[in-house]
């Protein structure tokens, strides 16, 4: 089996989703979590982590780049994503592939999306940043250096103050350059969910696959999404699902065997009328989204751009 490793150097207070996050992690167990961070992240069998201060690990990006880089706070670490491969190897070298992602996601199963057929044939999976993963050779690890004219420079990217999302799709960074330039390396079968933030929609719409006002089930190591269609409920099963945005979740799951994700909390799954409080949890909530506009603009105002 071709071995995984997914990457996350975080630094400060680990996000409201975190618990769900690890619980979905654990239940991958053939995929690594590596941790670089000083945050209190527990190890586990697939959980590995690397006690560190951020400018510890900022050294690590600026020994393999050749030039001063600007990395000063590390919210601005998603930019240099796309150096982990080169920057890290000394962790890495033993795995198939490696990549990144973000913390408020919870996880379905892995494997099967990403099969051995899959990842046999490409070596760039998924563009979003929420989950990112590069075969581990050295032209994959190197190609974020190759400057195509219309795409971003690494040579700016990494060297100016602002963010400029060189890892992400629609930016036209290292992400687009995969997809446009490479195609036939790039695996482009996106089977996740990227969730509204609450200004847009407060109840949730997947950006990714289209249906509205859904809810998330997690069953076993398995993830499905669930909508209302006519009155009968409908399931597609997810990769993985991006709750951007929504730091007013709250957990107070009792048993991670199964749990229900909703607009603002993450439950227990229901053992009582269940179609009728799934119906309740996926409702509309019209006002709720007026309320995280107008309180996102009155953020903007006062200078303290969008909420998080």
């Amino acid at each position: 089996m071709k071995t995984i490793v997914i990457i996350f150097p975080y630094f400060g207070k680990l996000p409201v989703q975190y618990n769900m996050w690890r619980e979905s992690a654990l239940r991958n167990p053939s995929v690594d979590f590596m941790f670089f961070t000083d945050a209190n992240v527990e190890p586990a069998k697939n959980i590995i982590v690397h006690k560190m201060k951020f400018d510890v690990f900022r050294q690590y990006i600026q020994d393999v780049i050749e030039f001063p880089i600007v990395l000063d706070r590390p919210y601005i670490l998603c930019d240099f994503k796309p150096v982990y491969g080169q920057a890290l190897q000394q962790y890495i070298r033993n795995y198939d592939f490696w990549g990144y992602g973000d913390l408020d996601v919870v996880y379905g199963d892995f494997r099967a999306f990403f099969t051995e057929e899959v990842l046999s044939r490409y070596k760039f999976f998924l563009g979003y940043g929420h989950l990112t993963l590069y075969h581990n050779d050295d032209d994959t690890n190197n190609y974020y250096k190759v400057v195509i004219p219309g795409y971003q420079d690494y040579r700016e990217a990494l060297s100016i103050h602002e963010q400029t999302f060189f890892d992400e799709y629609d930016h036209k960074g290292n992400a687009d350059k995969w997809k446009d330039c490479r195609t036939q390396d790039c695996f482009l079968d996106w089977q996740f969910d990227n969730v509204t933030p609450p200004k847009q929609s407060y109840h949730m719409i997947s950006l990714t696959r289209g249906w509205k006002q859904v809810i998330f089930e997690h069953e076993g190591s398995k993830l499905y999404m669930l909508r209302f269609n006519n009155g009968a409920i409908e399931r597609k099963e997810s990769l993985y699902a991006h709750f951007q945005h929504r730091p007013f979740m709250k957990d107070t799951v009792k048993d991670y065997d199964h749990f229900l994700i909703t607009p603002g909390s993450i439950i227990d799954f229901p053992r009582h009328f269940i179609k009728l409080k799934l119906k309740y949890y996926s409702r509309k909530r019209n006002l709720m989204t007026k309320y995280y506009q107008w309180k996102d603009r009155i953020l903007w105002k006062i200078g303290k751009g969008n909420i998080r």
